[in-house]
């Protein structure tokens, strides 16, 4: 029985060491884990050491203390989270165990290669061979046909292309096909009613006339202008020369005609000559003139040795009775336009001479008093005069900079706007003393113009190389911005209600619609990179001022100058300035209203009134 009540005997066997880390075996049977994190199981990056004396990754333990204020191995408590210290010990030695590792196994790759290229034979190498040339072929191959495969896309892209090309030139030819038609038939109903015989007979060689006029012409010489077999040449001298013209200008031509014609080529309206008249009207104002003359030639200042007497701004009264010059001289000049043309010298003086405290940027009239006359300054004054009396009426001093543009709304006859390089645009109104409205810009601003046919809204260029466009209502947000211009913004001018032209010191004129934030066309031939060389427009034709002592002639339907109009150089002027004074240059021009007329001035002071023909 005592046997029974025995506990049966157990043998003690030793406590196996317990697993760490997820499974891995012990610390003494893989020295990866002396250096792994209790947190991430990693071996440790940036070591760092808390009060307790364990180590962990910064980023592990930072992030943990950030959960619990706990040691995530025995548990004590850490008050402060910025309590942990960098480890540099345990760095060193982690460092050193990566780099032996690493060293290892290099040494274990070295070992199998060498043993490996021991153990292989002849027949081994042959069979390798074989198999690398087996699978370079096969590369090849590969290859050959992924460039198959581009090659055929390409061809095909070109294909595609092409037959949109041919699809779209045959759009084209059908519309040339349909205008030619319907011109042959105005043709026909024009010879039916008016006789042809002044019309070129078919084979008629023009060539052979011109030479023969020539010839004639330059044997008979009758009087200045004039010839005696001046009848010969005049059968078709206006076909010839519009011919010629035609051919100048035969790239801009076509892409003003397709570009009128665009609905009708890609067949969105078919039958409809809307787009042929309007470039029938385009091409009839395109042979309108043909070179200039000038009427008269004033001098802005009187001084031939004395300083500056560059000519800032020329504009035309209401009724384009007079003209008002103005510039660096501090005067503004008020000239009759009918008495300077009439008079046979060109010994002009004006009716009228205003003194302005500084040099003045800008002059502008009234669209509705006929006496008022508004002009900018140098110091940022703007100062209305009545030209009736000679005296100034109001002077507006809000501008912290020089003030360029100044401009009257053609709606509102007491609304005044101006733009200054300090950033602003201010609106006046004739009957307040101060500034009713400010429009904040992002840079100088170097001019401003108001939409003749709208009394709140108005455009303005900067040095920001932009075009805005405002609504009076909105100052704090601008319609629209037209941003294609490289340099500052010089000049805005409205050709109507809708289109805007601007230009630029990239030597570049742009024509906007308002409605599109692009730009419609691109006038490229003057020089304009430093100065303000004036901008004016009748509503199709554009015309502006070049650093090469010419003044250049747009039509808005094409980028090529019609044609230019060149200074002459006042050679007594020239003797007396400094050789880096030589560069002439246009610096204002304006167009007189409903006229063939533009008067123009130069760097010099010179201004000629020039009529296109």
């Amino acid at each position: 029985m005592a046997g029974r009540g025995r506990l049966p005997q157990t043998s003690r066997r030793k406590r196996p060491h317990p697993p760490v880390f997820g499974g891995t075996s012990s610390s003494f049977k893989d020295k990866d884990n002396d250096y792994a994190c209790p947190i991430c199981f990693e071996i440790i990056d940036e070591a760092h050491m808390t009060k307790c004396g364990h180590s962990f990754c910064f980023r592990c333990i930072k992030q943990s203390l950030e959960r619990s204020n706990r040691c995530p191995k025995c548990y004590r408590s850490i008050e402060n989270p910025a309590q942990i210290f960098p480890n540099f010990t345990l760095n060193d030695m982690i460092l050193k165990y990566k780099e032996d590792k690493s060293a290892g196994k290099r040494n274990k790759c070295e070992q199998s290669t060498s043993k490996a290229q021991e153990e292989v034979g002849i027949g081994d190498v042959n069979n390798l061979l074989d198999l690398l040339v087996q699978k370079k072929h096969k590369l090849e191959a590969d290859g050959k046909v992924v460039e198959t495969f581009i090659l055929k896309e390409f061809l095909q892209q070109i294909k595609e292309r092409k037959e949109m090309k041919l699809k779209q030139i045959k759009s084209e030819i059908e519309v040339l096909e349909s205008d030619i038609t319907k011109v042959d038939d105005d043709i026909s109903e024009y010879n039916q009613k008016y006789c042809p015989d002044h019309l070129v007979p078919s084979g008629f060689d023009v060539g052979r006339v011109f030479a023969e006029a020539s010839d004639s012409t330059e044997t008979n010489q009758d009087g200045f202008n004039g010839s005696k077999n001046v009848d010969k040449v005049l059968l078709q001298p206006s076909l010839a020369s519009r011919r010629k013209k035609l051919s100048d200008h035969f790239n801009d031509l076509e892409q003003c005609y397709f570009s009128v014609r665009v609905k009708e080529v890609t067949g969105v309206d078919n039958g409809s000559n809307a787009g042929l008249e309007e470039f029938t009207e385009s091409l009839s104002k395109f042979f309108r003139f043909s070179s200039c003359r000038p009427l008269a030639t004033l001098n802005y200042s009187v001084d031939l040795y004395g300083a500056s007497c560059i000519v800032s701004s020329i504009e035309f009264d209401r009724d384009c009775d007079y003209f008002a010059i103005a510039g660096v001289t501090k005067k503004i000049k008020i000239y009759e336009y009918g008495v300077v043309i009439k008079d046979a010298v060109d010994i002009h003086y004006p009716m009228l001479e205003m003194m302005c405290n500084s040099k003045i940027s800008c002059v502008t009239w009234s669209t509705y008093y006929k006496n008022v006359l508004a002009s900018s300054d140098y110091e940022g004054t703007v100062t209305l005069w009545d030209v009736n009396t000679n005296k100034k009426t109001k002077k507006f001093q809000e501008h912290e900079k020089r003030c360029w543009s100044v401009d009257f709304n053609g709606m509102d006859p007491k609304l005044i706007a101006s733009a200054s390089d300090d950033a602003k645009v201010k609106l006046w109104s004739t009957n307040n003393e101060h500034s009713i409205a400010n429009i904040e810009a992002n840079a100088n601003v170097c001019c401003v113009k108001f939409n003749p046919q709208s009394r709140y809204h108005l455009a303005f260029g900067s040095a920001d190389h932009n075009v805005h466009y405002y609504d009076l209502r909105n100052t704090k947000q601008a319609l629209a911005v037209f941003s294609e211009h490289k340099k500052a913004v010089s000049y805005v001018k409205f050709l109507n209600s809708t289109e805007i032209v601007s230009a630029s010191t990239d030597s570049q004129l742009k024509l906007w619609d308002i409605s599109h934030s692009f730009s419609k066309r691109t006038f490229e031939g003057h020089t304009n990179e430093k100065n303000f060389v004036g901008l004016a427009t009748d509503g199709d034709y554009i015309t502006c001022g070049s650093e090469n002592h010419a003044l250049y002639f747009y039509y808005k339907g094409l980028a090529k100058e019609l044609m230019t109009f060149k200074f002459d150089s006042n050679l007594l002027e020239k003797d007396s300035r400094k050789p880096e004074d030589h560069k002439e240059f246009v610096s204002a021009v304006t167009w007189k209203p409903n006229s063939n007329v533009v008067v123009a001035a130069n760097s010099q002071g010179t201004v000629k009134v020039i009529e296109l023909v």
